[in-house]
């Protein structure tokens, strides 16, 4: 009986021996797990004051460790996540999102994201990229974006006396864009409305001319709100034209016209874009015309006019590299 009470203590022992050591292991996974959990990004950011939801989208946006350090190692800033979300966000601007936002705190997310991605965190001129002129009709070309003095296409038609006014020969346009005008034409001939181009291609040198007009009649300030320097003319694409009705060619009554309206509201069908919007002279850089128009062919043209969107800001989101 002593020997079996005896053998009993001692499984019993043996039992409570194997349970401290199960225990004591569970412990240690539990202490590990927590150990390498603090290690993570996950944790690190949730204890910067990050929430779950942002934690989240920090990691299933950035895999390069810098910018998680980058995060770290500056106050928690909740904006930043907004960043992401953004419609027109691109990765590539990141630091600069944040740097300008920083510095514009009166500035929305959007404005930060539009003013970033199409350079006007610099004055215009301020800096000079060259034209990507192997986009074709899709090339930008604005008061950051330029084109060399010796960039002439090579593929100009001249536009007929029958759809514009100044001397025989003196209007010509790409023919991809003239094509696309005689469409546009004929709808609007068929609502009543009689369309002329009044300017059109204009090699470097006419439009070093233009703009040293103005420059020299009103001032640079005045010049650069109304005209290109040269160089940065969309007029040198052959891809742009200026258009009036056929009874008016006054900018100032033009624009309230009928014919403006049509244009406006239809040209994008035909592949052109109304180049220098009313409500987007901050953009552009460019003074309200309701004649200008871009051809830039209908895909492009339809995106921007349905999202009330500029060139330059699809340019950046869709075409830079």
């Amino acid at each position: 009986m002593a020997t079996r009470r005896k053998l009993k203590k001692q499984v019993y022992y043996v039992i409570g021996i194997v349970i401290l050591i199960i225990a004591l292991g569970i412990f240690g996974i539990v202490k590990y797990k927590e150990y390498k959990y603090q290690q993570t990004n996950e944790y690190k950011l949730l204890e910067h004051g990050y929430n779950d939801s942002e934690v989240a989208r920090i990691l299933e946006e950035f895999s390069d460790q810098e910018y998680i350090d980058y995060l770290l190692n500056n106050e928690k800033n909740s904006n930043i996540v907004s960043l992401l979300d953004e419609k027109y966000y691109l990765a590539k601007n990141f630091y600069s999102y944040v740097d300008y936002m920083n510095e514009n705190s009166d500035l929305d997310l959007s404005s930060i994201i539009r003013n970033i991605n199409i350079h006007l965190d610099k004055d215009f001129y301020e800096v000079a990229y060259d034209t990507d002129t192997s986009l074709d009709t899709a090339m930008l070309v604005n008061k950051y974006y330029l084109l060399s003095s010796d960039y002439a296409p090579d593929d100009l038609v001249t536009v007929p006396q029958t759809y514009s006014w100044g001397d025989a020969g003196s209007q010509q346009v790409r023919e991809v864009a003239y094509t696309a005008f005689l469409d546009m034409w004929n709808a609007a001939e068929k609502e009543g409305y009689y369309l002329m181009i009044n300017s059109s291609y204009r090699s470097y040198a006419d439009q070093e001319t233009v703009y040293n007009n103005y420059k020299n009649s009103s001032g640079e300030r005045y010049a650069d709100s109304i005209a290109a320097r040269p160089g940065s003319s969309e007029h040198q694409t052959g891809l742009a034209i200026d258009v009036f009705s056929r009874t008016n060619t006054n900018r100032n009554t033009f624009t309230d016209s009928a014919e403006a309206i049509w244009l406006a509201e239809n040209s994008y069908k035909f592949g052109f874009i109304l180049r220098y919007p009313e409500d987007k002279v901050d953009i552009t850089g460019y003074s309200y015309e309701s004649w200008h128009f871009r051809y830039v062919g209908e895909d492009i043209a339809t995106y921007i006019y349905e999202n009330d969107i500029t060139l330059e800001e699809y340019y950046a989101y869709f075409l830079e590299d």
